[in-house]
C-alpha cells in the first residue's frame, strides 16, 4: 500500500467514525422529564372511633333503664314486710307514669345504639377505602420501578449497539486497508447502509419502548379510574345512608321532645294532685279563673251610641271586595256541612257557601246586620256567640268559620272561644279564625284603634298556641294584605357594597315590621 493510499484510507475511517459517533449522540433515551408524571402516591389515614366509652354508657343507660320502677330488697320480718308492700302499692298505682320514663328511656338507648352501628360501618368503609388506595399505591410504585427497568435496559442496548457499530467500523477499516483498491463510492454506499440499518434499529428500540410504557400507563389509568367512580358511589351511598339517618334522626327527636313535654305536664299534674294530698284536701271544688281584663274596654252598651253598620260600611270596604278576599277559604270547606259562620256581619261569606252548594248559618249579634243577612236569604241566627255555641250539641258543626271577630273579646274569652270551637266541631272539621296582625304596627295603630269596640288584639303565636293547647291538629298561619304602597324602598347609590346591603337589609326589615301583612288567619283541624 503506497503512502497516498494509507492517508485516504485513515481520513476515511475517520469520517466514518465521526459519522457513527453523530448518529448514536442523535438517539436520546425518554428522560425522567419527558415521562408522564407520576400520579400522586400516599398512604391515607382515617381516624378510628374510640367507641367503648359509648358503649359504655349504653350499657349504663341499660342498667339504669332496667332499674326504674324497681323495688330494693328487704330482709325477713313483719317491720320490713309493711314498708315492702306499701311499696308495691306506691309503684302499681304509679305504673302510669313511670312507663312512659320506660318508653322514652328506651327510644334514646336505640338511637344511640343505631349511632354506634353506623359509625361501626364508616370505620369498616374508611377500612376499605385505605385499603383500596394502598393497593393503587403499590401499583403506582411498581409501575416506576418498571419503567425505570425499562430505560436501563433500553441504554445497555443502545450502549450495545454503539459497541458493536465501532467494532465493525473497525473491521471495515482494516477490510478498506486490505482492499483499498475498491472505489470510494462503493465504500460510501456501504456506509450508509450500515448507518441507516443501525438508526431503524434503535428506533425500533425507541418506539417498542415507548409503546410498553404507554400500555402500561393506560392501564394504570384505567385502573384508578375504576377505583376513583367505586370510591365517589360508595362515599354517595354513605352520605344517603348519612342524610337518611339524620331524618330518622330528626323525626325520633321530634318525638321525644313530645314525650319530654307531655312527660313535664304530667309532672305538672303529680306535683299538683302531691299539694292537694299534703293540704288534706280530698274535694277541691272547681274554681272558675277571674276573667282577664280588657286591653281597651269600650263600654258601648247600646248601638245607638255608635252606628256600627254605617262604619262598616265606610271602613270595612264593599262587599263585593270583601267576598272576593274570603274565596280562599273555600277550598277547606267544600264538602262540608253544617258550617257556622261566628259573626258573620253583612253576610258576605256565606253567600259563598251557598253559592258553592255548601250548607251554612251564621251568628251576629247586630240587628242591622241580622236584618240585612235575612233580607238576603241568609241563614241567620241573631245571639251572642257564647250562648250559640253552648246550645249546640258536641261535635256537631262541620266547620267553623270567625272574621275579625276575636279581637273583640278579652283574653279570657278568646281562650274560651277557642275551647268551645274544638268542643263543638266534629272530629276531621276546620276552624277558622281571622283577625288583625299584631306584628304589623300599622295594622295595629290603623285598622286595630280604628274600631271603638275591639277589646285586645292576638299575637299569631299566641293564637297558634291556645289552638294546639285544645287539641287542634296541624295549626298553620297565613298572613294576607301586606301594605305594598306605603313600604320604604331601598337605597340605590354607587358605595360600599357591602355597607349599602345591610342598610337595604335593616330597610326590609323596618318595612316588615311597620308596612308588613295587615291580615293573619290561624287555621286548625279538629
Amino acid at each position: 500500500m503506497t503512502e497516498p493510499q494509507s492517508t485516504e484510507a485513515a481520513r476515511i475511517l475517520e469520517r466514518l467514525r465521526h459519522q457513527i459517533e453523530r448518529a448514536g449522540s442523535q438517539v436520546e433515551l425518554p428522560s425522567a422529564e419527558s415521562m408522564p408524571p407520576n400520579l400522586p402516591v400516599s398512604r391515607l389515614q382515617f381516624p378510628v372511633n374510640d367507641l367503648a366509652p359509648l358503649r359504655a354508657e349504653v350499657e349504663t343507660a341499660l342498667s339504669g333503664h332496667r332499674d326504674v320502677g324497681q323495688i330494693n330488697p328487704r330482709g325477713p320480718g313483719v317491720h320490713n314486710r309493711a314498708p315492702q308492700f306499701a311499696k308495691k302499692v306506691i309503684r302499681r298505682s304509679l305504673s302510669w307514669y313511670t312507663r312512659p320514663i320506660h318508653v322514652f328511656q328506651g327510644a334514646v338507648i336505640r338511637a344511640l345504639q343505631q349511632i354506634i352501628g353506623l359509625l361501626e360501618r364508616q370505620q369498616e368503609l374508611s377500612g376499605s377505602l385505605a385499603r383500596e388506595l394502598d393497593s393503587v399505591a403499590d401499583q403506582v410504585v411498581r409501575t416506576n420501578q418498571s419503567t425505570a427497568a425499562t430505560q436501563e435496559h433500553l441504554a445497555r442496548q443502545i450502549a450495545d449497539a454503539k459497541t458493536e457499530v465501532l467494532e465493525r467500523g473497525s473491521k471495515l477499516g482494516e477490510t478498506l486497508s486490505a482492499q483499498i483498491h475498491g472505489t470510494k463510492t462503493d465504500f460510501a454506499e456501504h456506509v450508509s447502509k450500515v448507518t441507516v440499518e443501525l438508526s431503524d434499529r434503535i428506533a425500533g428500540v425507541e418506539n417498542a419502548a415507548l409503546e410498553q410504557m404507554s400500555r402500561t400507563n393506560s392501564e394504570l389509568s384505567e385502573r384508578i379510574g375504576g377505583i376513583r367512580d367505586s370510591t365517589v358511589q360508595q362515599l354517595e351511598e354513605f352520605k344517603s345512608i348519612v342524610d337518611r339517618f339524620r331524618a330518622e334522626l330528626d323525626g325520633e327527636r321530634s318525638e321525644m321532645l313530645e314525650v319530654v313535654r307531655k312527660q313535664r305536664q304530667r309532672e305538672r299534674d303529680v306535683r299538683r294532685f302531691i299539694d292537694v294530698v299534703e293540704r288534706g284536701v280530698t274535694n277541691v271544688a272547681s274554681t272558675p279563673p277571674q276573667p282577664t281584663p280588657p286591653m281597651f274596654a269600650s263600654e258601648i252598651k247600646d248601638q245607638d251610641q255608635f252606628d256600627y253598620f254605617a262604619f262598616e260600611d265606610c271602613y270595612r270596604g264593599d262587599e263585593a271586595i270583601i267576598r272576593d278576599r274570603q274565596k280562599e277559604y273555600l277550598d277547606y270547606f267544600r264538602s262540608r256541612d253544617n258550617v257556622i259562620d261566628i259573626g258573620c256581619g253583612r253576610g258576605e261569606f256565606l253567600e259563598l257557601l251557598r253559592d258553592n252548594g255548601i250548607t251554612a248559618r251564621g251568628v251576629e249579634l247586630g240587628i242591622d246586620q241580622f236584618l240585612l243577612c235575612r233580607e238576603k236569604g241568609l241563614d241567620v241566627v241573631q245571639a251572642d256567640l257564647f250562648s250559640f255555641l253552648e246550645s249546640l250539641p258536641d261535635e256537631s258543626i262541620g266547620g267553623l268559620f270567625s272574621a275579625q271577630v276575636i279581637e273583640h273579646l278579652s283574653a279570657s274569652d278568646q281562650l274560651r272561644y277557642v275551647a268551645l270551637a274544638h268542643r263543638k266541631s266534629r272530629p276531621g272539621s276546620p276552624v277558622i279564625f281571622e283577625t288583625i296582625n299584631a306584628q304589623c304596627v300599622f295594622a295595629i295603630v290603623r285598622n286595630f284603634f280604628l274600631d271603638p269596640t275591639h277589646v285586645r288584639p292576638v299575637h299569631p303565636e299566641t293564637l297558634k298556641f291556645a289552638m294546639e293547647s285544645v287539641s287542634f291538629r296541624d295549626v298553620q298561619l297565613k298572613f294576607m294584605s301586606p301594605v305594598t304602597d306605603r313600604q320604604i324602598p331601598p337605597l340605590m347609590i354607587p358605595g360600599n357594597v357591602e355597607e349599602l346591603e345591610k342598610f337595604n337589609f335593616a330597610i326590609r326589615q323596618l318595612n316588615e315590621l311597620i308596612y308588613g301583612c295587615q291580615d293573619y288567619a290561624a287555621i286548625g283541624w279538629r
